[in-house]
């Protein structure tokens, strides 16, 4: 397999700074968003902020406003940000009172079994949204660098690499495999590889 550096060079000068800046400062704020629950004064782990509710708001405006690629690359970021931090609310020390969603303003919760699989979906969910609206493999390879270096940077405050590692580059590489003939090319290509060198050991 021939990599043409040539387009990745050009996929990159096509992608703007701008662009690249609002990806980083939306991955930030969606990293930190459903925790704002707690100014907010309400419930911890409350299904406003634990859910794609401010994604699908996002993808209205985008949609409205005729694909402006403020919201295209603003999507991208906190979507990605957001199916991060369910990742890791989904390897809770313990499925206690606050690792369950809640509804706000109520005491209702979704129970273990419930939180569980509302966390596990909207987590892969959220990737999904990430990879949909990108526009190059270029764009989801930044974005699984990002994901990844979060994850790393992580390991001491969550106490947790594997899982999450596990989770999320599972999803994103058949997500991104299934979108671009590139990706899934080059894993096709890795996978035959490394069948070829096992061979030698017979």
């Amino acid at each position: 397999m021939i990599i043409d550096f040539t387009k990745v060079i050009e996929i990159f000068e096509s992608m703007s700074f701008i662009g690249l800046i609002l990806i980083w400062m939306s991955f930030l704020i969606g990293l930190k968003f459903p925790d704002w629950d707690f100014k907010l004064k309400i419930k911890h782990r409350n299904i406003l902020t634990h859910s794609p509710i401010m994604l699908w708001i996002m993808i209205y405006f985008y949609n409205a406003q005729k694909d402006v690629e403020v919201f295209r690359f603003s999507i991208m970021g906190f979507a990605l940000a957001l199916g991060l931090h369910m990742i890791f609310d989904f390897f809770p020390k313990g499925w206690s009172r606050g690792a369950l969603i809640y509804f706000p303003y109520c005491r209702i919760c979704l129970g273990v079994k419930g939180s569980k699989g509302f966390i596990f979906l909207t987590g892969i969910y959220c990737i999904f949204l990430s990879i949909k609206y990108s526009q190059t493999y270029i764009e989801v390879l930044i974005l699984t660098l990002l994901g990844v270096y979060t994850i790393v940077k992580n390991i001491k405050k969550e106490e947790k690499f594997f899982r999450p590692f596990t989770f999320f580059a599972g999803v994103c590489v058949f997500l991104s495999a299934v979108k671009y003939d590139e990706i899934s090319n080059s894993i096709t290509f890795i996978v035959h590889l490394i069948f070829e060198k096992v061979k030698i050991l017979f």
